[in-house]
């Protein structure tokens, strides 16, 4: 049997470049296998999907990325992202950080973390990768589809058609995730122009424009609904209805950025500002405090994006990810 050399990174010829991978098409089972690419960031926008999705233990039940007749090695869970998310049939072009970023070279990764928000927000599409499924995952994916729709609340909606424990048990498998913990979902999966959120073979998608108004409309006039926080056997002002219990929190957090950061946008291009005044970073840090990060630096770092850039520039020149 051939040795398998581990893969070596060439360092990056420009400081707005950025590599993507090209991954190869496959059966789930098959070996993951790709090539990787230095592109100019202005060159490649639009060109790409964006991974968003956690890390975890990347050292327990490791798995294996073939570039260019060379091992890298992944995460379990990147990995099993990879298989979902690729195609039988034709290669897919990703912007995956673990992959596209030399790991081991902290001025790459702190030059490539400068370079994020620009990466998600232009990419052609988000991809966040919640993990694989459970039993209960398709009722979950089901309501959420149903309120990032157009269908009318009536008897034919899901909680109205459903068992609410079952329907109580789906939304928690999705929303307990520890996807919607991580502080850096505030940047990626809000910045996406497009957003396929995937549990397993499951999908479900927005605009990060219209739609995203709507699905956080719809989500805020479902909590507020006598038909969902009262049980309809008793009549409103009886017994609460289990439904109540779902916290729709993570994923209205998640919407309310969306919206942020398009309204940034728009007030940038209408007044030359990109953001009220009165929302610092330090605002959105203290918004977002109870997300978690693995490194402590993170909580700043994956904010920045979204902040004022007076508010930014506060910081001090030259500030290396490994600095602070």
């Amino acid at each position: 049997m051939v040795a398998v050399s581990s893969y070596r990174y060439q360092p990056l010829s420009e400081s707005r470049s950025i590599r993507l991978l090209r991954l190869a098409p496959g059966a789930p089972k098959d070996p993951l296998a790709g090539d990787i690419t230095e592109v100019p960031l202005d060159k490649a926008l639009g060109t790409y999907m964006a991974l968003s999705y956690v890390w975890g233990d990347t050292h327990l039940h490791p798995d294996k990325l073939l570039i260019d007749g060379a091992q890298l090695s992944i995460g379990r869970n990147l990995s099993c992202a990879l298989r979902h998310v690729r195609s039988p049939r034709s290669s897919i072009t990703l912007w995956v950080d673990a992959i596209c970023i030399d790991q081991g070279s902290y001025q790459e990764k702190s030059s490539q973390i400068s370079l994020m928000s620009t990466i998600y927000a232009e990419a052609e599409s988000v991809i966040s990768w919640l993990g694989e499924a459970t039993s209960e995952s398709a009722m979950g994916i089901e309501v959420l589809s149903y309120l990032a729709g157009h269908h009318p609340f009536d008897d034919t909606a899901p909680w109205n058609c459903m068992p609410a424990q079952d329907i109580v048990h789906g939304l928690q498998d999705i929303l307990r995730r520890t996807y919607f913990e991580r502080i850096w979902i505030v940047q990626e999966a809000t910045l996406g122009r497009r957003v396929k959120m995937r549990v397993g073979d499951m999908a479900l998608e927005w605009d990060n424009d219209v739609d995203t108004r709507r699905f956080l409309a719809r989500i805020k006039l479902l909590e507020v609904s006598p038909e969902w926080q009262w049980n309809r056997k008793f009549g409103r002002s009886a017994e609460p209805s289990l439904l109540n219990s779902v916290d729709f929190r993570p994923i209205r957090e998640l919407l309310e950025q969306a919206v942020a950061a398009k309204n940034r946008t728009l007030n940038a291009m209408v007044h030359g500002f990109g953001i009220d005044p009165s929302c610092t970073l330090l605002d959105l840090v203290h918004a977002m405090r109870h997300l978690h990060s693995a490194d402590p630096r993170d909580k700043i770092y994956a904010l920045m994006g979204l902040a004022q850039p007076a508010d930014v520039a506060g910081y001090p020149h030259g500030t290396k990810f490994n600095d602070i």
